[in-house]
């Protein structure tokens, strides 16, 4: 029997996996000839990253249109949605993963000779990859929109985040980055080559050592797209310094873009951490007796805190990240998994900034409360304590040292 096959993807490529990955492969039947309308395996090639390629067939259940053709639907959202979780780069290679390739390989026993589709994670955030940006669009993989033409990033968000990845839609054939600070090395970027003509993909290194350091040395970031007509398209992120506040919380997330950002809250958090009562079970039982004992309960870490003031841009991440199933709060140095919830209702038109409540569940639960045990300890000699007549250490109001020259 000969047919003809017919392949339809959809969305185009690239696309973001979150948006939907479907093929309608169609099967047309040569002349005189009619399909036997019977469940037919297909089979994809699928490459996660730069690893190496393998197969996945499926039994697909063909519907038949007027023409006597068979029309197969497939959905592969969700297979390549394990595949697609965030872009990651690797340390020593400084090749950026977290993205799939797939292809139709064979319909049934039928060798096909389809093209790879590059498949991003996450959804596309209003990006389009073919064509120009629009105007007013930015192309950096962060959910947060422009300020006054341009992204606002206080350092510490920056530095939290170590990269920031942006797309290049295929109107543009290069682009270039640049800081306001000659100074720095920005040698430290990192492409994915999606394709033999566009990178689709870039990350920029944003918290290198030394003089390389965007996060800390510059106060402006420039991107700049070329097009086919040599004309420049500019976008610019403005990196502030962080608030002078007594209180900082930095929480970082995986976004809708399958890319990192990080928000600084300069609310003060107050400890809501919830102690379970001790499970009662009988030890020993006889017949005048019952001898019971009590198991340990857990400790689950709850924080609450307001964020402060938010500008509608930084309103769009916290959303954002509320949505993510991966955020993390630098709680002691350390990045430690959480859950955030808040209620986020404001004004649809913002006319000033707001303030919401965060309350914070750290997703570990343990048995022991984690005791406090930061201590300043005294130096070894006290000659710049300060001393009464007697030799002893004088102390503040705190129970803290005093120094002489302090």
């Amino acid at each position: 029997m000969s047919m003809t096959i017919s392949i339809n993807h959809k969305p185009t490529d690239p696309s973001f996996v979150a948006d939907g990955i479907a093929y309608q492969i169609i099967l047309t039947p040569g002349t005189g000839e009619e399909l036997d309308h019977k469940p037919t395996p297909i089979t994809f090639r699928i490459q996660e990253g730069s690893n190496e390629a393998a197969n996945i067939t499926l039994l697909c259940f063909p519907s038949v249109d007027t023409q006597g053709r068979d029309i197969l639907d497939i959905e592969l959202t969700d297979i390549l949605s394990a595949l697609t979780a965030r872009y990651q780069v690797s340390s020593g290679l400084r090749i950026v993963s977290g993205y799939a390739a797939v292809k139709v390989w064979q319909v049934g026993n039928t060798d096909v000779t389809d093209a790879w589709a590059i498949v991003l994670p996450g959804t596309a955030g209003g990006l389009q990859q073919t064509g120009a940006l629009l105007e007013g669009v930015h192309p950096f993989l962060i959910a947060r929109g422009e300020e006054e033409g341009a992204l606002h990033l206080y350092r510490s968000e920056l530095a939290a985040m170590e990269y920031i990845f942006a797309i290049v839609p295929d109107a543009y054939t290069g682009h270039s980055i640049q800081t306001d600070d000659s100074s720095l090395d920005i040698y430290s970027t990192v492409n994915v080559d999606l394709s033999s003509t566009v990178n689709y993909i870039f990350g920029i290194f944003l918290n290198a050592s030394g003089t390389s350091n965007i996060a800390t040395g510059a106060s402006a970031l420039f991107v700049g797209y070329t097009d086919h007509d040599d004309e420049q398209r500019m976008n610019t992120i403005a990196i502030v310094d962080d608030p002078d506040t007594d209180e900082t919380c930095l929480i970082r997330w995986t976004n809708s873009m399958g890319a990192p950002e990080a928000l600084l809250i300069t609310g003060e958090p107050q400890d809501t951490s919830e102690i379970e009562k001790p499970e009662l079970y009988i030890h020993n039982q006889s017949i005048r007796s019952t001898e019971r004992k009590m198991q340990r309960g857990t400790v689950t870490t709850k924080y609450s805190l307001h964020t402060g003031y938010l500008t509608p841009a930084r309103i769009i991440a916290l959303k954002d990240m509320l949505t993510s199933d991966e955020i993390e709060m630098q709680i002691d140095g350390q990045w430690v998994p959480v859950s955030v919830t808040a209620d986020t209702s404001h004004a649809v038109h913002q006319r000033e900034p707001e303030s919401f409540e965060l309350t914070i569940e750290v997703l570990e639960q343990t048995r022991y409360h984690k005791p406090n045990r930061t201590v300043r300890p005294l130096p070894d000699s006290l000659t710049d304590l300060l001393q009464d007549n007697s030799g002893n250490i004088i102390l503040d109001n705190n129970s803290n040292t005093i120094q002489e020259n302090g």
